[in-house]
């Protein structure tokens, strides 16, 4: 097996724990909050500091620095590298700094521009947590950086699982603080859930009063995202120190291609803000059901493809700066062949299994059925698109690792003007409900991917070779055969045994999804599709090694 794929196997189990976590955190929010009002506002709230993460910290200044950086420990070693570290956390301190100052200030007009369609007290409770949420991007910014370095001298185990600690320290410290700020809220749900007796209907104020103190959970945990890397860090060798002389010629470089990649990273980023904007103006609950239904989609994707992305871009920037065109060729066929192979029949899966999925996870507490069913349009319909933006994951860096961030940019801002024009037509034309707002960001993210793909072949020829066609091909097949038997298996033991109790619910779900997975196995083997050997050789390696 190559070392890009032992290297994506363990992010992929890293990363699985941190979305594992990541989903037993919306179920919690989802048991005790429900969909509704309040709930719109706190993850409309979150999305300011949330989308300057996913673009600047995690998305393009994390792409571009991780490309700069493991250039720079191949051609001149850990001191320099580390310097070049150092002058970006002291950039991301000031100018992260700054940003929440100042959207802390005007939060008033932010939360106008991202939610229009809100009024009254779900505007002024928005602004109100949309300020104490707006510090998280200072500090997983500071995190995002660590775990590019970290990823850069081939540690991905413990930067990945990093998540995994925000999510569980939001967990913790968010319930106590919810507790302590709403307890009459908190006791009366766990007690009519466990006595099987109806929920009383919370006030406004006992509601936003414990999202408050999930929100403070959330702020502690970007804290804990951040210091949990750095002991790894300063084991490696790396000393924090403030550096604001900016004179490294490779810090330049990075900001070089930061504002570029900020650009070519945004389409998915932005639109599902602006996604936000056209379901303020829905009804109550629409902005939570494609919350849920996103987040259920990016289990997948965090899973299979930012793990394949997270070891794929260290490896392509080395060889770039060795100039080996054919290994470089041959990581992103071998990651873009084992990206189609984990996340097409996941998507299929979703599409297929998307009620009974979002059933077993948040139909409990707050979380009605009816949310349940909303929700699963919207997930239906996003899940359209998720292969597409798994790829986009790894086709972008490709470009920056080509000193070429224009092409990438100048394809989200058409992306972002297209999602715009998609979503008033869904909306105020055809009158589609929140679930036309997912299947618009589907198709543009599905129209970039192929725009990525298509453009990058012209850049560097032999990648989409006859062989890798003809293997996704042959993925293409096996998982349709392999979803199909599923769902059929899914509908012939609801009509066995209905969908009412707890347990139905795990075997409807756990039995189809066992059932394709071992199908799809198997139909992959008697198809020598090439990942299913190497998954079998990585796993027997792992037992052999005991």
């Amino acid at each position: 097996m190559s070392i890009v794929r032992q290297q994506a196997s363990i992010a992929t189990l890293a990363v699985s724990g941190s979305r594992v976590a990541g989903l037993i955190r919306e179920m919690v929010f989802a048991f005790f909050f429900g969909a509704g009002p309040a709930v719109d506002a706190f993850i409309a709230a979150f999305r300011i500091p949330n989308l300057l993460r996913d673009l600047f910290a995690e998305g393009a200044l994390s792409t571009s620095f991780v490309t700069v950086f493991s250039k720079k420990i191949t051609e001149e070693g850990d001191d320099a590298a580390y310097k070049l570290g150092n002058q970006v956390f002291t950039f991301i301190l000031m100018v992260m700094g700054s940003l929440t100052l100042l959207g802390i200030i005007f939060s008033p007009t932010l939360v106008h521009l991202i939610a229009s369609g809100f009024t009254h007290d779900k505007f002024l409770y928005t602004v109100w947590l949309n300020r104490l949420l707006f510090p998280f991007i200072l500090f997983v910014s500071l995190a995002a950086i660590a775990m590019g370095m970290l990823n850069s001298k081939g540690k991905f185990a413990l930067p990945q699982s990093a998540s995994t600690f925000f999510n569980l320290t939001s967990i913790v410290a968010g319930l106590t603080l919810a507790y302590l700020l709403s307890p009459h809220m908190m006791r009366d749900l766990l007690f009519s859930f466990f006595h099987h007796q109806p929920r009383p209907v919370p006030s406004w104020q006992e509601i936003t009063r414990g999202l408050t103190g999930m929100a403070l959970g959330t702020l502690l945990g970007g804290v804990v995202q951040w210091l949990v890397q750095m002991p790894a860090l300063w084991k490696l060798g790396f000393r924090p120190r403030w550096n604001s002389t900016f004179s490294d010629d490779g810090f330049r470089k990075v900001m070089r291609l930061t504002l570029p990649a900020i650009l070519g990273g945004a389409a998915v980023q932005v639109n599902v803000l602006i996604n936000t904007h056209f379901a303020s103006y829905l009804a109550d609950g629409s902005i939570a059901w494609l919350n849920y239904a996103f987040r259920l989609m990016q289990f997948p994707i965090g899973i299979f493809g930012v793990a394949v992305a997270t070891a794929t871009t260290p490896a392509i920037a080395r060889y770039a700066a060795l100039k080996d065109v054919e290994n470089f060729k041959k990581t992103l066929r071998e990651s873009t062949q084992m990206t189609l192979f984990l996340c097409i029949p996941s998507a299929l899966g979703l599409i297929l299994l998307a009620e009974p999925i979002l059933g077993l996870i948040y139909q409990h507490g707050r979380f009605s059925a009816f949310d349940t069913t909303q929700a699963a349009h919207a997930l239906m319909a996003y899940a359209v698109g998720l292969s597409s933006y798994a790829l986009i994951k790894i086709y972008q860096p490709a470009f920056l690792v080509h000193n070429d961030a224009r092409t990438p940019m100048i394809l989200s801002l058409i992306s972002i003007f297209l999602n715009l024009l998609v979503n008033w037509f869904l909306i105020f034309v055809l009158h589609f409900q929140h679930w036309g707002l997912a299947l618009g960001t589907s198709v543009v993210a599905l129209w970039n991917g192929f725009m990525l793909i298509f453009l990058f072949r012209k850049k560097v020829v032999g990648i989409w070779s006859a062989i890798l066609l003809r293997e996704i091909t042959k993925i293409i097949l096996a998982a349709v055969f392999s979803t199909g038997l599923g769902w059929f298996a899914y509908h012939e033991l609801f009509g066995l045994m209905g969908d009412r109790l707890i347990l139905q619910r795990l075997l409807l779900v756990f039995i189809p999804i066992g059932l394709t997975t071992l199908f799809y196995y198997f139909v992959c083997s008697w198809m020598k599709i090439t990942e299913v050997t190497l998954v079998r050789e990585f796993v027997f390696s792992k037992f052999r090694s005991k």
